[in-house]
């Protein structure tokens, strides 16, 4: 049986748990890192490529929204004025010369209903975050920027993307085998419980092929726009609740070979 044809066994035939047993460790590992690969592809890759779809790409974002904007010699420059204001979230950007915001040490009276603030004029920024207010001039910086430059930037945004995207599938994989781990670990207290012998090796072999509903469903949740309480609980749970029943399964088929073995031997016989 190859890899995906046991990734879907695994979701509706219990009996396959016991040749799952029976596989290579190399051809498990790769089935969990299949595994990982679809589950990756619809909680990133897919709603990233529909974001791409949706808005155009970052060049269109930058046409659409960014307004033309230069920095140099120390000043800055912005076509037209912007000014955002939702859920204690200020923004206000003026760079027309007759515009001048006060210092960090006097603005704050003017500023403390708000917990994020973004000011900025022709000759400095000042930032508010979790209470903390911070501002530089734009002469300190020391940069030349502008919105030709950040047009140009975008290859290596999509660089940084997809090194982004490389890093994340190894820090979830990583969780990924880790998660198997606890999975087993609980695995062994129910084949004890059952009075059924397998190895850690064997129920961290299942464990890989029992978190492939479960990763699925928590693909789909993560497109609700609603969280699920305590569902990363309901998650394990479901891996092992697939273990415990393949234990059952197991010891069913162990419990009936001697019965086919007598038969065998009374047809021969006759």
């Amino acid at each position: 049986m190859n890899i995906f044809k046991e990734l879907a066994a695994s979701i509706y035939d219990l009996k396959s748990y016991k040749e799952f047993i029976k596989n290579k460790r190399s051809k498990v590992f790769f089935a969990g890192i299949i595994l990982m690969v679809i589950y990756f592809s619809l909680t990133m890759i897919i709603p990233f490529i529909r974001f791409q779809f949706k808005t155009g790409g970052f060049v269109k974002i930058i046409e659409d929204y960014i307004p033309d904007f230069e920095l140099s010699g120390g000043k800055l420059w912005v076509e037209k004025p912007i000014e955002y204001e939702e859920d204690g979230v200020y923004i206000y950007i003026d760079t027309d010369p007759a515009t001048s915001f006060y210092d960090v040490d006097e603005i704050e009276e003017y500023i403390s209903d708000y917990y994020q603030v973004v000011l900025m004029d022709s000759e400095k920024v000042i930032v508010k975050n979790k209470g903390e207010i911070m501002g530089n001039h734009f002469s300190e910086l020391d940069m030349e920027f502008s919105r030709e430059k950040l047009q140009q930037w975008v290859p290596r945004a999509y660089l940084v993307v997809i090194a982004f995207m490389i890093v994340a599938f190894i820090f979830m994989t990583g969780l990924f085998f880790f998660g198997v781990l606890i999975v087993a670990l609980l695995g062994l207290i129910a084949s004890s419980c059952m009075k059924y012998r397998l190895t850690f090796g064997q129920l961290y072999q299942i464990g890989i092929y029992a978190r492939t509903l479960p990763l699925l469903i928590k693909a789909l949740v993560s497109f609700l726009p609603f969280s699920i309480p305590m569902f990363g609980i309901i998650n394990f749970g479901i891996s092992v609740l697939y273990i415990v029943l393949a234990i059952q399964k197991m010891k069913e088929s162990d419990l009936r070979k001697p019965m086919e073995f007598v038969s065998e031997q009374d047809n021969y016989f006759r």
